[in-house]
């Protein structure tokens, strides 16, 4: 489900359903216009649901009818759209990078993209390339390395211990305690920044 009316998406986006709104490019207009922030975007390379990527991993990813008809499309699509200026993909679907063609898709982006200048990514662009490409480093989710790291790098972690998104039956001893997020925070902040 895309929160913009993506072409790509066959109605199953916030214009045709949902709130009838191009939410992403709300935000966009919202934090450009009304902040000091860098706008950017999170996208999900895969869809576990999705018949093509279904059929593509039932292929072992010989086959690449969804990055070609779905995941890259949308990629383009927002930052020609949108113009992002952090790009932050999400998760491999146990499919190496040739199979998104994400160097590819990377070579465009800071070469010949409209944001190619001012983009930042992270590193989740296929299997076997975590911790390798982008700007920063993700590494592994609740990744904290200890000590100053060459490359820049982030602690992608959750305030929930059960879930990465919002759960409605959630109790507030789900969440991590502000005892725990006093020692997990500072550490990070000061590893990359001494």
């Amino acid at each position: 489900f895309t929160l913009w009316g993506s072409k790509y998406s066959w109605n199953w986006n916030a214009l045709d359903s949902g709130p009838h709104r191009d939410l992403v490019g709300e935000l966009a207009d919202a934090v450009r216009n009304r902040t000091q922030l860098r706008f950017g975007l999170y996208h999900s390379l895969f869809e576990w649901f999705n018949p093509a990527f279904l059929q593509d991993a039932a292929n072992v990813f010989k086959t690449n009818k969804f990055p070609t008809t779905k995941s890259l499309p949308e990629l383009y699509e927002i930052v020609n759209k949108y113009r992002p200026e952090i790009l932050w993909s999400d998760g491999d679907g146990n499919a190496p990078d040739t199979y998104w063609n994400s160097t590819g898709f990377l070579d465009w982006l800071y070469n010949h993209s409209p944001v190619r200048n001012t983009v930042v990514t992270n590193d989740r662009w296929g299997y076997g390339t975590i911790c390798k490409h982008g700007g920063f480093y993700t590494c592994a989710d609740r990744y904290n390395p200890g000590h100053l790291l060459a490359h820049k790098w982030e602690n992608c972690m959750t305030l929930d211990r059960k879930s990465w998104g919002y759960r409605r039956e959630a109790k507030l001893s789900d969440y991590l305690p502000i005892e725990q997020l006093v020692k997990v925070k500072p550490t990070p902040l000061s590893v990359c920044h001494s």
